[in-house]
């Protein structure tokens, strides 16, 4: 239980972190004042995602300033919008350095009775009906005034951006943002580092399967904040250069460079590291679900170790089934961001699917018969079961397979298919079966009562009565041969503990019969020797009779 209050007791960094948090946002009102003009590529990126969403609908593309984006244009004919916005943007990026007093005024044109912007002498842009309800004016003249107002605000940001005091307030600013992101990101990493020297180990020893599956569920919610931390300290640091980026306007383009070359894989990340953080708190939670179950549906009188095996196996069945789940819909997603339609994806897949199942019927035999294993119980995980030929300690267990760890340690996975008949070494209860070989010259009586009186010691002793479930039972002499007399003893134990009392049965029953002068069976052979004159010798002949003929 200490290793589980020492993962508790990271719980004690709450106060330490809310108060940097609290300081941190203190040193940001006091560095960026009300009223200063501040951009946050956040809100772009907010800008382009409605702009990805009209998309399909209309084609339309950003117009941007120093990085920052001012409104968006749809296409015309002959020209994309991406084309479009793209030359807007440098117009009004070549007019922006040129001029320190901008000015942007709009005219109708004559022939095609549209609103035309221009930047001082300078054509910009003609107002279509499409950029019209993109923003949803009632006219093109309407746009015509809202855009001119936009420009205008841009062009004398852009001008006050470049202003000797403001820089040097900029600087300000990133030095205290570097100060805040160095101190935010150095104390979050000595907290990850606190926390990854918690002890592992220790209660997943213990023989009690509850208080294994309460260690793990601690180890995975360390893991899950173990796996926060590291986030947490990945975004403090690129967050943070993010933002010292968007201060200074020569550096803010950069932004939206690096956002374009990095937004399929920082998707395709988020999508991983969601799918991740749902496992281990799936994990978590499926782990708590039956222990609630586990603690409310069954009586302490009917908690066995059997029970515990049982939603231990149930456990792990809905954890591989979630993780099955939560990884397709991650691969559906990423393809999605990847930009392939999952229409006749999704399609195809259950053509395949019916075809890949009425081929791989082994599959579905295997499923079906897992299901009815889990169901009737007739092993579980932590079960030492035989298989044919195979036999081991039950590792894993899902609806497909079982592995068994055997005594070399070796990992054999079985198709639950194939699984016919099972032995179960540990269900319940388990017995050590002895048959312990008496020399045929000593007295089988007195063997037979130090037999059984080892057997009631031990049962009875303080250290082994709690393994030892009930009487030991001497059966008797089970056979005799030229070896000896074999007697036969059961004694019934707690599930895989029938090795550990056999064994230490046996170390009894050796000093006992050394005190008592009796000898274990060996086989005997009995071999007669023949000497030659024994083979040579002549026997006495008897008188030969005569007869009255022979006379």
């Amino acid at each position: 239980m200490s290793n589980l209050r020492l993962l508790s007791s990271a719980g004690r960094i709450k106060p330490l972190i809310l108060a940097i948090v609290t300081g941190v946002s203190c040193l940001l009102l006091n560095a960026f004042p009300a009223g200063a003009q501040f951009n946050n590529p956040l809100f772009d990126q907010v800008f382009d995602s409605e702009a990805e969403i009209l998309a399909p609908v209309l084609e339309l593309s950003t117009v941007r300033l120093d990085g920052r984006s001012l409104f968006r244009v749809a296409a015309v004919a002959g020209f994309s919008s991406e084309v479009r916005a793209k030359e807007i943007s440098q117009r009004l990026q070549t007019y922006a350095a040129q001029q320190v007093s901008p000015t942007v005024e709009w005219r109708l044109d004559s022939g095609s009775n549209q609103p035309v912007i221009y930047t001082g002498e300078r054509f910009l842009m003609t107002i279509t009906s499409a950029d019209a309800s993109l923003a949803g004016a009632v006219s093109t003249e309407v746009r015509a005034e809202e855009l001119q107002d936009t420009l205008i605000t841009a062009l004398e940001y852009y001008q006050y951006e470049r202003q000797p005091e403001v820089i040097q307030q900029r600087l300000r600013q990133a030095g205290i943002l570097s100060v805040l992101i160095l101190v935010l990101g150095l104390g979050l990493h000595r907290v990850h580092h606190w926390l990854s020297n918690v002890p592992k180990s220790g209660i997943a020893d213990e023989e009690d399967v509850t208080r294994q599956i309460l260690w793990r569920q601690a180890k995975r919610v360390y893991q899950l904040k173990n796996w926060f931390f590291w986030l947490g300290e990945l975004l403090i640091w690129v967050g943070g250069i993010f933002l010292i980026l968007g201060l200074f306007p020569y550096t803010r383009a950069w932004q939206h460079t690096l956002i374009q070359l990095f937004r399929v894989p920082l998707r395709i990340a988020i999508a991983l590291a969601v799918s991740y953080g749902i496992i281990h708190l799936g994990d978590i939670v499926i782990d708590r679900l039956f222990l609630t179950i586990y603690g409310q549906t069954l009586p302490i009188s009917l908690r066995t170790q059997r029970s515990s095996l049982r939603f231990s196996t149930f456990s792990q069945v809905a954890k591989s089934i979630l993780i099955a789940l939560v990884i397709a819909v991650c691969i559906l997603v990423i393809l999605a961001i990847i930009g392939i339609d999952l229409g006749p994806l999704l399609t195809s897949a259950g053509i395949i699917g019916l075809a890949l199942s009425l081929a791989s019927q082994s599959v579905l035999k295997d499923i079906i018969n897992g299901f009815m294993i889990l169901m009737e119980d007739h092993y579980g995980i932590g079960d030492i079961i035989i298989v044919g030929e195979m036999s081991g300690f039950v590792e894993t267990m899902n609806l497909r397979i079982t592995q068994l760890r055997n005594e070399e340690g070796r990992l054999i996975t079985i198709p639950n298919g194939q699984i016919n008949v099972v032995q179960n070494l540990s269900k319940e209860w388990s017995r050590v079966d002895l048959k312990i070989s008496v020399a045929l010259d000593d007295d089988i009586d007195h063997a037979l009562s130090i037999i059984k009186q080892v057997a009631d010691d031990m049962s009875h002793d303080p250290n082994w009565t709690a393994l030892i479930l009930e009487e030991p039972l001497l059966l008797g002499v089970d056979g005799i041969d030229y070896s000896g007399a074999t007697v036969r003893l059961w004694i019934k134990t707690l599930p895989l503990k029938q090795w550990d009392v056999a064994r230490e049965y046996r170390r009894r029953l050796k000093i006992a019969f050394e005190d008592a002068d009796i000898d274990f069976g060996i086989p005997k052979q009995v071999v007669r020797m023949v000497t030659a004159e024994s083979e040579n010798a002549v026997l006495p002949l008897e008188p030969k009779k005569t007869s009255a003929a022979d006379s």
